[in-house]
């Protein structure tokens, strides 16, 4: 293999393939990338078995050919040559890097002895804008379970419908949905998102404007013009959490987002070890309340704030919530008191695409 390639671009992608890339000892092999001429184009692959990724750049190819070589010796070496044109030279098994002021050789070894990366066997499920499917990511990816314990909350649902798309996650304390509407041609369809892949897409979707998605043999594919991520869809079912979303509330609060952000915030350094922090909903305004025995206690008093119907008491998790507040796009929102032991559910003012709930702590 002879090519000659753009510093930049070549760093670029780089930066995209090599996170994924194993830290396994026990397989080696994954500690590597693979290049290879395709197209008129070089291919740099990754995978860590979980999620595989195929990252195309323009190249001037003057011989075809692949080499697997070691992800973090040949990153940062391209990653501190200043120069504009990289070119690489493969030779059975050593790679050698050359521009106008760098030189290097690297060892490396046959690309036929790396995993073979699944690629895309049918049309795209959905085309979409990056940025939207990216929306339905962050809004959920805080409420997936860390515990393995149930490896179908350990992702993010993603229901495929003909007029929407909704995400969902779940760790047993608190909910997050968002709705998406968007047409789609193809059957309705439910996948389990793993969420290490998720935390890649949030990281690269920014970068991208728009994908295309296919599903087939229990993987997901996200294909765009310039990179195809491939990841392991998770087995099993995932409860029917529409169920745990209460249809009727005792009370309504709208309240500036900032207000409560701040109001939560102070509670929270003197709430117990369990994050504990009590709001009341009062005909004036709302308290926000924190006491412990050790600290000492902290109250807020937001008089702005209109409750509607019953007052109500309730004690939540204070980290909980603030996850809940950041998701919130609006500079208005709305809590629902919907009963004693019953979640405490988070909105945006006017606005129906995002829910969150809270399960509510013991007095």
């Amino acid at each position: 293999m002879i090519i000659t390639v753009n510093q930049k671009n070549l760093k670029r992608s780089l930066t995209l393939v090599e996170r994924i890339v194993s830290k396994n000892l026990t397989l080696p092999v994954l500690q590597n990338i693979v290049l290879k001429t395709e197209n008129g184009r070089l291919k740099i692959s990754s995978t860590n078995l979980e999620i595989g990724m195929n990252s195309w750049i323009g190249a001037k190819i003057e011989e075809e050919g692949e080499i697997a070589v070691p992800a973090k010796v040949f990153s940062d070496f391209i990653d501190n040559i200043q120069d504009e044109k990289i070119t690489i030279n493969s030779k059975e098994h050593v790679i050698s890097i050359n521009s106008d002021s760098y030189k290097t050789k690297i060892i490396g070894f046959s690309a036929k002895d790396f995993p073979i990366i699944p690629r895309v066997k049918e049309n795209s499920f959905i085309k979409i804008p990056s940025q939207e499917f990216l929306e339905i990511l962050l809004t959920v990816i805080d409420s997936v379970s860390l515990s393995e314990s149930r490896p179908e909350l350990s992702g993010i649902l993603i229901n495929f419908s003909a007029d929407k798309i909704e995400g969902a996650a779940t760790d047993s304390f608190r909910l997050a949905e968002k709705v998406l509407n968007i047409k789609n041609s193809k059957p309705e369809q439910s996948i389990i998102l793993p969420r290490v892949t998720a935390q890649e897409l949030i990281r690269i979707l920014p970068g991208l404007e728009n994908i295309s998605i296919s599903i087939s043999d229990n993987q997901i594919f996200f294909v765009s013009e310039d990179l195809e991520i491939v990841s392991r869809l998770i087995d099993g079912s995932y409860p029917d959490y529409k169920k745990v979303i209460p249809e009727r509330r005792i009370s309504r609060v709208l309240v500036k987002k900032e207000e409560i952000e701040k109001s939560v915030r102070l509670a929270g350094v003197f709430s117990s070890h369990i994050s504990d922090i009590k709001i009341n909903g009062e005909s004036e305004g709302l308290r926000i309340a924190a006491k412990n025995t050790d600290k000492g206690e902290a109250s807020s008093w937001i008089s702005s704030a209109i409750v509607k119907d019953e007052p109500f008491e309730v004690m939540v998790n204070y980290r909980y919530l603030m996850d809940g507040l950041k998701i919130i796009p609006t500079e208005n929102i709305v809590l629902e008191f919907t009963g004693e032991g019953n979640p405490l559910i988070i909105r945006p003012e006017e606005r129906k695409d995002i829910t969150y709930l809270i399960m509510p702590l013991r007095n």
